[in-house]
């Protein structure tokens, strides 16, 4: 229902959507976005939701009639937290530097942490919720560095205005981790050296973004799509893994240079994806290849766990989204397979792998580099807690052809049956759709670790874990 300045419900949460994104187990989610988060006030998105204000969207209203975008702000904090609690996750909430206030931000703070002898907190009680959420990871900006950005800064700018915020965010609730913007290397070699430089002590996590082959890559990627066909893309968009491990080493070695070796920042991969033309987002149509890279990316995260400590897709549902949705329908696509079977199979300890295999030439295309020598086969393995349980998990990037390896453990000596989880489909450009989301899927077998070790064959563009008891 609609009427001049005001749009009222129906509101509602999608249940159907909400028990598939359980499925996933994620360990944060982080709100209210990006480049959307510098224009938000947070205090439109509280109180009775017939009266909130309907406004435009500040970002995306700035490129005329086709994207302004009027928004009701009935997705606010409450409803923020209240999705957390159903997927029983970690909250990170981005504050608004772009066209907020440091003040601005503390209250939210007070609001979203303070008790109820508070005057934000007293509102938050009114409003519905008694007591505070506890909301550990703030985040101060996001993407400063860019012109497209509302509140563009310099770095040294945008450091002296971190610590302004920090200093009074920490005044309503010290100890809380706050998450400073950092840049890839590819749109500022400099940006991270001088931010840290100005306020590394006070950085908890630095935020890194990066999306491949990368939107301002189009034209290129539009060209090479036309010369080569879906096929020439599958090299690099496999071998983008690499490249993300590559920039995130990079970033940390700013972050050694300026902190030494021994210090406390860590870095936050707190938006990643593919993202190669503007229609991604309303139609992301991800296929099996593009599943491969996020699986890539999960060993990737693995290798560098010891100084990357967060990582968030973009985005959950639509736009780049692991899930599409239009209407009552919705889909899961490739990417949400290779989520679920991660998140439900993998052991809470990495152990250390080694992989000797062939490799193969990729070509540049868009921020992906060229590469020589791309393995063939990916491999990573984690334990869990009480070390009984090993997981093993193996990519095999060839498009065409299956491969036998010969599998060495040591210590650890599995016993009886293996669980065999595949992630795979008909071609390496199969996709899911409307109707029909287990075109690529997993599918679960269970065989004698006799009949799995030491020789064991892996499919044609698949991805495999093999769990195994002590």
């Amino acid at each position: 229902n609609e009427r001049p300045g005001r749009i009222t419900g129906p509101w509602r949460r999608r249940e159907d959507l909400q028990e598939t994104l359980k499925e996933l187990n994620p360990p944060v989610v982080r709100w209210p976005g990006g480049l959307y988060a510098d224009g938000y006030d947070w205090r439109d998105g509280v109180g009775p939701r017939e009266a909130r204000p309907l406004r435009r969207n500040r970002y995306w209203s700035r490129f005329g009639p086709f994207t302004r975008i009027l928004d009701p702000h009935w997705f606010g904090t409450h409803e923020y937290m209240d999705f957390i609690r159903v997927l029983d996750t970690e909250p990170y909430i981005n504050v608004n530097f772009g066209t907020g206030t440091a003040s601005e931000a503390a209250r939210w703070v007070e609001y979203v942490n303070g008790s109820t002898d508070t005057l934000e907190g007293s509102r938050r009680a009114e409003h519905g919720e008694p007591g505070p959420w506890g909301v550990r990871y703030w985040g101060i900006g996001n993407e400063m560095y860019a012109i497209w950005t509302l509140g563009h800064s310099g770095p040294r700018e945008y450091a002296r205005r971190y610590l302004e915020y920090r200093q009074a965010m920490e005044s309503v609730d010290p100890g809380l981790s706050y998450v400073a913007v950092g840049a890839d290397v590819r749109f500022s070699e400099t940006w991270n050296r001088e931010v840290l430089s100005e306020a590394g002590d006070k950085i908890d996590l630095l935020s890194i973004h990066i999306y491949l082959p990368g939107t301002e890559h189009q034209l290129g990627f539009t060209a090479y799509h036309l010369r080569h066909g879906s096929a020439g893309l599958y090299a690099p968009i496999v071998a983008a893994s690499v490249e993300i491990e590559t920039r995130l080493r990079d970033a940390w070695k700013d972050v050694e240079a300026v902190m030494g070796p021994e210090n406390d920042v860590v870095i936050a991969l707190d938006e990643w994806n593919l993202w190669w033309k503007l229609s991604q987002l309303i139609v992301p149509r991800y296929t099996l290849r593009d599943a491969l890279f996020v699986c890539g990316t999960f060993h990737a995260l693995h290798r560098t766990s010891e100084f990357v400590k967060m990582a968030n897709i973009a985005q959950l549902v639509n736009i780049l989204g692991v899930l599409s949705a239009r209407g009552p329908r919705f889909y899961r696509s490739p990417l949400f397979f290779a989520f679920r079977m991660y998140a439900t199979l993998a052991g809470t300890l990495r152990v250390s792998t080694s992989t000797e295999c062939g490799s193969f030439a990729s070509p540049r295309l868009g921020g992906i580099r060229a590469m020589d020598d791309v393995p063939e086969l990916d491999c990573s393995a984690t334990l869990s807690s009480d070390g009984g349980v090993l997981t093993l998990f193996l990519i095999n990037r060839n498009p065409s052809e299956e491969v036998e390896v010969d599998i060495g453990i040591e210590g650890f000596s599995p016993k009886g049956d293996v669980e065999v989880h595949c992630l795979n489909g008909p071609s390496a450009e199969a996709m899911n759709w409307y109707g029909r989301d287990e075109v690529v899927s997993v599918e679960k077998s269970v065989r004698d670790a006799g009949d799995v070790l030491p020789l064991c064959r892996f499919h044609a563009h698949s991805v495999t874990a093999l769990v195994m008891k002590r």
